[in-house]
């Protein structure tokens, strides 16, 4: 017969830089892992645009803003590249982008008719004195 001993260690608090915890603190998920380690990106991601500074995290933002930045220069001159004439054509004329879809005449008026019940519910707001101007303060 063999004699074997196991033992158990229980974490019953956390002592860290002078600050004591309850063990709880030590249960994490992977889920709360994948969630603090996202803020720490978002941090990244935050300081990094604030200072102009490009990471991985922020090299998109940064393209997507100077896309907008190039976007507003090219509206407001002469200047022009691929993406920005269609923008261009798109304000000159925003019915050549409309889309054509077959609708019936009961579809097209069913909204009409709905708002003109609701415009007949609505009921005139009765008339407020000058003195609260509607605030209703001293009621």
């Amino acid at each position: 017969m063999t004699n074997e001993s196991s033992y158990v260690l229980f974490h019953l608090s956390v002592y860290d830089n002078g600050s004591v915890f309850s063990s709880e603190v030590l249960d994490l998920t992977k889920d709360d892992l994948i969630e603090k380690f996202a803020i720490g990106v978002s941090m990244v991601t935050t300081l990094s645009l604030a200072i102009s500074y490009p990471t991985l995290a922020s090299a998109p933002h940064m393209f997507a803003n100077a896309s907008k930045n190039a976007l507003a220069i090219a509206l407001a001159t002469e200047y022009s590249f691929p993406s920005a004439k269609k923008v261009k054509e798109y304000l000159k004329d925003p019915s050549k982008f409309a889309v054509v879809v077959p609708v019936s005449a009961e579809e097209a008026a069913a909204p009409l008719a709905a708002c003109a019940a609701e415009e007949e519910k609505k009921e005139e707001p009765a008339e407020e004195s000058d003195d609260d101007m509607g605030f209703s303060l001293f009621d």
